[in-house]
């Protein structure tokens, strides 16, 4: 889904065509006739989704949360208690909470969790006494109060330095005390020195250690080593621990069933919506009407789920699976299809962004923008019927200043427009429109103001859609990268310019970590979702083009998302005639 919006330069040829006149008198002209434009085709993968398959997926979960109410509730109260229960040690107390949002129960527990955290965070001397040798518990408290925007500095750790202010050797040896302060390290802010000293502590040791790892904690490692858990996709890993869980030492079996059954309740809340949204995509046509264009539908979805999981933001997943489908064909048609005098005529009717703005266009993108207009305008009257605040003069500007940030020639014009490109404003728009949390014309006002929550966000997802694709673009005859700025600017050969984008990337997590901590006066929720935004770019990018050109790697992911159901253990049944969950 990049968006460069430095269009093609193909231009309309003329040909000369003789004209017969059947007057004698007339003598034979020549005059201009316009041939169609040149066309590219960037080659992409076609759909790789059978779409009348999905929709005929019968999940046995569909029914089981009206009839399995008591159960379920009954293990989710006993989580609750083990949440708010005080006299539970400290550390029991960091590691449960880290347990529950990782296996993604967290949406259960909001309040709980909460209120745990900032009770312990209001303690935080006496926490950092009763801890203060442990660097597991202290690195897991710090991460913690960082995911949830809360208060608490780095020098939490200076306890584990020594004279020379350089971390202790003893620490070595501490394996999970290392992997604790490795995640913690990549939830600094910009300017904290002991935690880039501590990232760096980490991985030294930590790679040293490996082949003498227990095997367990020798996979946790080497998955953190690829990508940080606070780089991770929520959902992704929620799947990915509930596997690991079983097998941890402190495995509290009551946690792992709920995590195992509201797994399959939550994916088939989701795969409900997909197929709802294949409905959509249907009935609009447009996947028909623009074959030259990658259809990502089911990937859109997927990128949905993993900025809003929670089963009860579903309107809001919809919406972004709308506007992320579009803004694809809308990639496609900016980068490979459309002439320049089409793109211009585009980009005109964008600026006017008005219900009758197709009229001079071509017909396949007539189509293309009366689907952005009456999608936006669909969207706008909605919350003029739920919030009474008219949204459409904010979706019409998010949707014109992506069209207009042009690409300049310099790597600082580069950076400070590249962010807006990748279309991460018109996504994070779109979630702060259709969350559940109260609209303000106050809040409206912030939010285009372009916050660095958002900036930050969308600089992650350009930097990363260049790392994967800068080779491939600049072939196709695109607009320069970062990577190619640097190379350009600098005189640096691309393995150096690739590893500045990589500092480029660290730093703005730095700033969108920091950025969860200030996001007043959006919510927290908001917050999260930009995160997550960031977050899905990584598992995108991570092995190459995932959108252009997803792999089998990424197919198995969605498919154990949406269409896998984690199988229960023995003493929990799903009866076919009313899918009754039963607990022996």
């Amino acid at each position: 889904m990049s968006k460069k919006r430095m269009p093609l330069t193909a231009v309309n040829n003329a040909s000369l065509v003789k004209c017969k006149a059947t007057d004698p008198s007339f003598t034979a002209v020549t005059v201009k006739s316009p041939e169609p434009p040149l066309r590219r085709s960037a080659n992409y993968q076609p759909n790789k989704w059978d779409y009348n398959s999905i929709k005929s997926l019968d999940s046995a979960y569909v029914h089981v949360k009206t009839h399995a109410t008591v159960p379920l509730e009954k293990l989710k109260e006993e989580v609750r208690c083990l949440l708010i229960n005080q006299e539970n040690k400290l550390v029991a107390r960091l590691q449960l909470i880290d347990d529950v949002e990782r296996l993604g129960l967290g949406h259960h527990f909001e309040e709980e969790i909460m209120h745990a955290l900032t009770s312990i965070s209001d303690k935080s001397d006496h926490v950092l006494e009763v801890m203060k040798e442990d660097l597991h518990a202290i690195a897991l408290f710090f991460g913690l109060l960082r995911q949830h925007g809360l208060d608490v500095s780095q020098d939490i750790f200076s306890h584990f330095k020594g004279e020379k202010r350089s971390f202790r050797v003893s620490l070595q040896n501490d394996v999970q005390g290392l992997l604790s302060l490795y995640e913690a390290s990549f939830l600094g802010f910009d300017g904290e020195k002991t935690l880039e000293e501590a990232r760096d502590f980490t991985t030294e040791h930590l790679l040293n250690l490996i082949p003498c790892m227990h095997p367990h904690l020798k996979h946790k490692v080497e998955r953190s080593s690829e990508l940080p858990l606070h780089w991770r996709t929520p959902r992704l890993e929620a799947r990915w621990y509930i596997d690991q869980y079983k097998n941890s030492e402190n495995m509290n079996p009551s946690l792992l069933q709920l995590a195992k059954v509201d797994f399959n309740l939550v994916q088939s809340t989701h795969q409900n919506e997909l197929k709802k949204m294949i409905n959509w995509w249907k009935v609009l046509g447009l996947g028909e009407r623009t074959t030259f264009a990658r259809d990502r539908l089911v990937e859109c979805f997927f990128y949905a789920v993993g900025i809003v999981f929670d089963p009860q933001h579903g309107f809001c997943r919809e919406e972004l699976t709308k506007v992320m489908t579009l803004i694809t064909i809308l990639d496609d048609v900016y980068d490979v299809y459309g002439s320049l005098d089409e793109l211009q005529l585009f980009t005109r009717a964008v600026e006017r962004w008005e219900c009758d703005g197709s009229e001079d266009l071509p017909e396949y993108m007539k189509i293309l923008y009366n689907s952005i207009y009456n999608s936006a305008e669909e969207l706008a009257n909605k919350i003029q019927k739920i919030e009474g605040l008219d949204a459409m003069p904010y979706i019409g500007k998010a949707e014109a200043e992506w069209h207009y940030s042009g690409y300049k020639p310099s790597l600082e014009e580069y950076l400070n427009n590249g962010w807006m490109s990748a279309s991460g404003n018109v996504i994070l728009v779109h979630v702060f429109l259709t969350s559940e949390q109260g609209k303000t014309k106050e809040g409206f006002q912030h939010l285009m103001n372009n916050p660095n929550l958002i900036k930050s966000s969308s600089m992650i997802f350009r930097l990363l859609n260049n790392i994967a694709t800068s080779a491939v673009e600049l072939e196709r005859g695109d607009t320069p990268t970062s990577i190619h700025c640097y190379m350009i600017e600098y005189n640096m050969t691309e393995d150096q310019a690739r590893k500045k984008v990589w500092n480029l990337i660290d730093k703005s997590w730095k700033e969108l970590t920091e950025g969860l901590a200030n996001c007043s006066p959006l919510s927290l929720f908001f917050g999260i979702a930009a995160m997550n935004l960031a977050r899905v770019m990584h598992y995108v990018y991570q092995h190459g083009d995932g959108h252009g050109a997803p792999d089998q790697d990424k197919e198995n992911q969605i498919k154990s998302l949406f269409f896998a159901p984690i199988k229960l253990e023995e003493h929990i049944s799903l009866y076919d005639d009313h899918a009754h969950l039963t607990w022996i």
